[in-house]
């Protein structure tokens, strides 16, 4: 039998069609099996919440002053801890940025809204201010200020560390829920109100604390 000069070529075509289909067909299959398998989800406590709109490219920017005054009296200090982990009854994100400021420093409204009254054993003794675009949280408190309605910088409280903050540093947690969603990073919220905010006299210290 005698073998035309074309024939290898023509075999080698053919060979590579068919190792073409084979694989197309085999990614096709293992595509439907990624598809059926389980996505993994992460506990709601580990979810952050994607920063402000207009943060990225494209979207509508949120105003930076939606605080109207800085919710700690000075001195105080602080950083972007926001999202960093925690293991305080169990692992999970932090969901504010922590002012460190001494006892007793007072806290403010940062907006016109209703302050309410918190109590945990996370955050110790906290306050909500309710505001028409959304609501912080306050916590770690030593004592209460005025509640109900608020003007922007009433005193709603006062420095401390209780609840799971009991024998660390002075400091107020503070939360930004826009909309009353989740937690967001309020960074440069804060930003734009407390650089540059006048420190206001501390009133006298008390010793009636809260833990």
């Amino acid at each position: 039998m005698r073998w035309s000069r074309f024939g290898p070529i023509r075999i080698a075509v053919l060979a590579f069609v068919c190792f073409i289909t084979v694989v197309a067909a085999a990614g096709a299959d293992n595509a439907g099996a990624i598809g059926r398998l389980p996505r993994l989800q992460l506990p709601p406590e580990d979810q952050i919440a994607p920063g402000p709109p207009g943060e990225g490219p494209g979207g509508d920017q949120e105003p930076t002053r939606l605080l109207e005054v800085c919710p700690v009296d000075g001195p105080f200090h602080y950083i972007n801890d926001f999202g960093d982990a925690r293991w305080a009854g169990g692992f999970h994100r932090h969901q504010g940025v922590d002012i460190m400021a001494p006892r007793g420093t007072p806290i403010r409204a940062p907006f016109d809204g209703r302050a309410k009254k918190s109590s945990s054993w996370a955050g110790g003794l906290g306050v909500y201010v309710y505001g028409r675009r959304g609501f912080v949280f306050n916590a770690h408190l030593t004592r209460l200020g005025k509640l109900g309605k608020v003007r922007a910088g009433d005193l709603i409280g006062y420095v401390g560390n209780s609840g799971d903050a009991r024998g660390g540093s002075t400091h107020d947690h503070f939360e930004w829920h826009p909309r009353g969603g989740r937690a967001v990073d309020p960074f440069r919220l804060l930003n734009a109100v407390c650089r540059g905010s006048p420190t206001r006299p501390n009133p006298p210290p008390r010793t009636d604390t809260f833990i």
